[in-house]
């Protein structure tokens, strides 16, 4: 028994010497390896880390922002930004297994249109790429089929879609002067694109990820920041309205220019504004609408894009012109705030005035005979205003035009508003003749909005607002973010001066030169417009008509005009008057403004 447990001690030693030995010979090999690894590490680490990496497939996504949209004043979109996908494809990943490269070639061309053929030369022409964009702008309903075949077969690889937005116009041209239209989803290029492009553009957003050798995704996401909507002050039932007209007006008598603008004098807001030149902003390259083939084919690049430009103006407020008869209640005015005139004061139009050596005629030539100031403007007498013009002077006169905002920006929040600035002339510069043709609308030049916005203020009570198009800034959320309120820039006219010119303006319409823009069941006031174009004699005019509805609370300002219509006489304001009248007859039982 001794002898056994003697053994066994023997044994026990023997196994601890082993094991150590074993332990230590383990330790030195693990120090070895370590040893061995720090070497290749140095000196080669970095060759291997490429090889793992590029083992793992990677993805670098621009995740789109959605412009914003482009309100009317009750919320119709009129500019709108729909959801389209890019085809991408990655050859690297379709090119790593030949079953990837034919499934995915198969599934390709049963679902879009190029063969199997065509995408087998795209995907091994750029085999060293991992984004290639196949196919632009594609529906939800063309990339479904596809999208299905990739998730019922996993040797379909390599192909994503990478969401974008194409901006489109759902009433084509409607308000175009004012919209304008967008270039790319993150550059207006006219309109209210281009003046609110920083508010509307987003943010894009992005997906960082990989993809390691088991196919499990890591990736980080940072969301995109959609665009700012806009709510303009635009009626789209009034804008509808007043192109109806338009369009009736260029097809019946073809002149050059028909514009119209809409406002609501006690604000600035611009209801409705528009020209007969507008295009497809959907498409506003195409010439087709105002050009032959033959013509287009023609044209030089330059040539193209001088006639886009012109298609693109906004007549309303880049276009200049003389004014003719429609200023003539501006100059009353300035001689009733200077009391330099009254009501009861009288005029004798004996059919013209001798002034700087040059007959200046009244519109009468044989004579209107003895006006007070309320027949001088329903009866549009040049040479009664030529005699208040006498009275103001020159330099009262230009203190009034610059107070009425004529030859400075209103401040509208479109883009390329004109001044015409150099179109006036100054008190020291200004003849007896000049000042004479001034007084009734001759010889300088104003914008409509410039008009508009000077004689709400007359018809208001003597407060000159400025005209704006955008009325609110809100999110996608429908978060209010920028209310814009209306400006009040100054008084021009004091309440009772106003009062009067109302008075004076609804005789115009019921017993003077502005019958034909008569509104049945409605008391409209305004003032007509005839201006003879330059060069002189040639039988142009501009036609106007410049009113406001109802005479007692006027909510709404009218401006219309006809550039050189094809009729037999040409210079008649009854154009402008019944175009008036026929948007009006529609416009103020819309308005809820109810016969009176």
């Amino acid at each position: 028994m001794a002898k056994k447990k003697k053994s066994e001690k023997i044994f026990s030693r023997r196994m601890k010497q082993k094991l150590v030995a074993v332990f230590v010979i383990l330790i030195l090999m693990l120090f070895a390896l370590n040893v061995r690894l720090s070497y290749i590490n140095m000196k080669n680490g970095d060759k291997y880390t490429i090889q793992v990496l590029a083992q793992q497939k990677y993805t670098n996504k621009t995740l789109a922002f959605k412009r914003g949209d482009i309100l009317d004043r009750n919320g119709v979109a009129l500019a709108t930004s729909t959801k389209r996908y890019n085809l991408i494809l990655d050859p690297k990943i379709i090119l790593s297994d030949e079953k990837y490269l034919e499934a995915t070639v198969e599934a390709l061309a049963s679902c879009f249109s190029y063969s199997k053929e065509e995408f087998t030369d795209v995907i091994k022409s750029k085999s060293d790429s991992s984004y290639v964009i196949q196919l632009k702008q594609l529906t939800f309903e063309e990339i479904k089929g596809f999208q299905q075949m990739q998730s019922d077969n996993a040797s379909i690889q390599g192909v994503w879609f990478e969401e974008t937005y194409v901006r489109q116009y759902p009433y084509a041209s409607l308000a175009g002067d004012v919209i304008g239209f967008a270039s790319s989803s993150d550059s207006g290029a006219t309109g209210l694109e281009a003046y609110y492009n920083d508010y509307l553009t987003g943010i894009n957003g992005r997906e960082f990820g990989y993809t390691n050798t088991d196919n499990f995704m890591e990736s980080v996401i940072k969301e995109p920041v959609d665009g700012y909507n806009l709510v303009s002050t635009i009626d789209f039932n009034i804008q509808t309205i007043v192109e109806k007209y338009i369009a009736q007006y260029k097809a019946e008598y073809s002149p050059e220019n028909i514009a119209v603008v809409i406002a609501d004098p006690d604000t600035g807001e611009i209801l409705a504004m528009a020209s007969d030149k507008q295009s497809d902003l959907n498409n506003p390259r195409d010439l087709a609408a105002y050009y032959t083939p033959e013509q287009i084919a023609a044209m030089t690049d330059e040539q193209k894009v001088e006639s886009m430009n012109a298609i693109w103006q906004n007549y309303c407020i880049s276009s200049s012109y003389e004014p003719g008869s429609t200023f003539k209640p501006f100059t009353v005015s300035a001689a009733l705030e200077e009391s330099l005139v009254t009501p009861a004061s009288t005029f004798l139009c004996d059919g013209g005035e001798w002034k700087g050596g040059w007959q200046i005629s009244c519109w009468k030539t044989s004579g209107h005979g003895v006006l007070d100031l309320k027949g001088t403007l329903e009866q549009s007498c040049n040479d009664s205003l030529m005699q208040i013009a006498v009275l103001l002077g020159p330099d009262k006169f230009c203190k009034f035009q610059k107070m009425f905002g004529f030859g400075e920006n209103t401040g509208i929040d479109l883009p390329s508003e004109q001044s015409s600035a150099a179109l006036l002339y100054a008190a020291k510069d200004m003849t007896e003749a000049d000042l004479a043709s001034n007084s009734f609308g001759q010889n300088f030049n104003v914008s409509m909005v410039q008009m508009v916005s000077a004689f709400s203020s007359l018809v208001n009570g003597g407060n000159y607002y400025q005209p704006h198009v955008v009325k609110q800034v809100s999110d996608e959320n429908g978060n209010i973010v920028e209310n814009i309120d209306k400006t009040l820039v100054k008084q021009t006219v004091s309440p009772e001066v106003s009062d009067f010119i109302r008075e004076a303006l609804l005789g115009v319409v019921v017993e003077g030169t502005g019958s034909a823009a008569a509104v049945a069941g409605y008391q409209v006031g305004g003032k007509t417009g005839t201006a003879e174009k330059q060069p002189r004699g040639q039988n142009k005019y501009v036609l106007s008509f410049l009113g406001f509805a109802p005479y007692d609370d006027p909510q709404v300002v009218c401006y219309t005009l006809v550039d050189s219509p094809q009729v037999d006489n040409p210079s008649s304001s009854a154009y402008a008057s019944a175009l008036f009248s026929q948007i009006m007859t529609e416009v103020l039982p819309y308005m809820d403004i109810y016969p009176q």
